[in-house]
């Protein structure tokens, strides 16, 4: 499949797994109302124990691999195509790493949806998963779909945004605004401040007060040009003292998806660190969409 034929289209990854269609049919729907051609991609992986492809072509694995891998694929068409016949649907196998070659077709894709099974809240803590790799390393947003298998399509729930200034935080809120706009729901815009370290140089009682003022009056500039570059939208702001993510992962219970950075900063010392991001992919229970900046 060529980089071309990837522009803005939505590609999920298919590994045979229930999660795996949930997701392909949640993105069946996005793609419906975004007019986005949408692309099932299997990746038949290399085996775990050391064995040449000429030697696998001998014992007949890798045409009975690639097989197994285009019926999962289709049985995510079918079940997709039943609801969104009039979505353009691309099949494809490949043989390569499934997290490498969802990353390559990043470059130019709309978005790349990967399912995380139940079994990633561990093994991503422990060993890594394609789901995290892909999160990590892919150039467009990255929807890490976590959901209920008997309702994987949207709903009325809004889309909860994670603001915090920086350029991927703003690419973010861009892309909660557009994902709103077609779902035809509100964004809740989260800010989330917490900076002990602010009140060491002053006595003020009500410092704290203060602070939370500035820090309403900083969310509000940040989403004056959303606002009005999606009038549709309506957009409740939420200013909390607390962790980012913590406070992404509690208003998420509500949220149909929660949309974040990759990379955040601390308003004082612009340090960049990717810690809600990966909070929020170990523990959303809400499918995560995480952007950076292009």
């Amino acid at each position: 499949m060529s980089a071309s034929a990837d522009r803005q289209s939505i590609i999920v990854g298919i590994d045979g797994s229930p999660t795996a269609v949930g997701a392909a049919r949640w993105a069946g729907a996005i793609a419906n109302r975004q007019h986005a051609p949408l692309t099932l991609l299997g990746v038949v992986p290399a085996l775990d124990y050391p064995m040449t492809s000429s030697a696998l072509a001998e014992v007949n694995l890798l045409p009975e691999l690639r097989a197994a891998a285009k019926q999962k694929v289709q049985e995510a068409f079918e079940a997709v195509h039943a609801e969104q016949p009039d979505v353009e649907i691309r099949r494809v196998v490949e043989d390569g790493s499934p997290a490498r070659e969802l990353i390559r077709h990043s470059a130019n894709a709309r978005m790349v949806v990967v399912a995380a099974k139940a079994q990633d809240r561990l093994s991503t803590l422990l060993l890594g998963s394609t789901a995290l790799t892909v999160a990590n390393k892919a150039t467009c947003p990255v929807t890490v779909w976590r959901g209920r298998l008997d309702q994987p399509l949207p709903d009325e729930r809004p889309v909860l945004v994670g603001v915090d200034g920086s350029p991927a935080g703003s690419a973010a809120v861009g892309e909660a605004f557009e994902l709103a706009s077609t779902l035809g729901v509100a964004v809740t815009a989260l800010h989330a401040w917490n900076d002990p370290d602010l009140l060491q140089w002053t006595p003020v009682p009500d410092a704290w007060d203060t602070l939370a003022q500035q820090e309403e009056e900083l969310l509000s500039e940040r989403m004056a040009g959303w606002s009005e570059k999606y009038p549709d939208v309506t957009v409740t702001k939420v200013v909390l003292k607390a962790t980012p993510a913590q406070a992404l992962l509690e208003h998420g219970e509500k949220a149909q998806l929660v949309v974040t950075g990759s990379r955040g900063h601390n308003r004082l010392t612009g340090l960049l660190t990717g810690s809600t991001s990966q909070s929020l992919l170990h523990h959303a229970s809400s499918p995560l969409v995480i952007c950076r900046e292009r």
